[in-house]
């Protein structure tokens, strides 16, 4: 066998394992998105996906495992979704965007089955959705700022990006747990726009603004994230 030959059966190789990796991520959340991650099991994933159930192991270790996989590709398309959402609305206004992204955000996770098991493990999904949301709110965060919309205390951008997603977190476990009713998403809004330095006026009135269409998107489950 050349070396031609041989590159060539590794790119099958390659492909189909990533074939099967998307379908087997795509079979869990589908799955978990309709009853949940607890009452999800391995054998339902891999019948789903029409693979065998041994071969699951080859690309996860556990069911722990392909929910947070599923989880980041997740929050990657929520991301892609706030930007489209935005823009078909023709948002513009810094401060809109970044309130409007953290309700609609909310709203994914008041809704969705998956993020109850989420919600129980908050340091673990606070540490998947920081990473995860981070390249499309500090993008967001820095246009604010050169707007002048927003002034961030030290110009910490970091410190406050971890407020903001803790706040969310924090707001969505009490309403989701029915600690708090589910206005409460337009004070937590409110809440990050002050963290940011907008004025509580202004603040108050993009929290309770009506929100864009959300657009459906399909998930990227080829997507992997790497943590910077």
């Amino acid at each position: 066998m050349n070396q031609t030959t041989t590159k060539a059966a590794k790119g099958r190789v390659q492909r189909r394992r990533a074939l099967t990796r998307t379908k087997l991520l795509r079979a869990a959340c589908q799955l978990m998105s309709t009853k949940g991650i607890d009452e999800t099991t391995i054998d339902e994933i891999t019948n789903t996906a029409d693979v065998g159930f041994g071969t699951f192991y080859n690309y996860f270790s556990s069911k722990d495992e392909i929910a947070t996989r599923v989880l980041d590709c997740v929050i990657h398309t929520l991301g892609r979704r706030n930007d489209l959402a935005n823009r078909s609305a023709g948002v513009t206004d810094p401060v809109f965007i970044i309130a409007n992204s953290v309700r609609l955000v909310a709203r994914e996770m008041m809704t969705n089955p998956m993020w109850r098991w989420w919600l129980k493990r908050t340091d673990l999904m606070v540490q998947r959705m920081r990473a995860g949301f981070k390249a499309f709110g500090i993008r967001d965060m820095k246009v604010a700022i050169e707007a002048g919309a927003y002034e961030i205390t030290d110009g910490d951008l970091e410190t406050a990006w971890s407020f903001v997603i803790w706040l969310l977190a924090g707001s969505i476990t009490d309403i989701v747990e029915g600690y708090r009713p589910a206005s409460t998403e337009r004070l937590m809004a409110e809440a990050v726009m002050r963290v940011m330095g907008v004025n509580q006026d202004l603040a108050r009135r993009v929290s309770a603004a009506p929100l864009p269409p959300y657009p459906e998107m399909e998930i990227d489950f080829d997507f992997e994230l790497i943590e910077t």
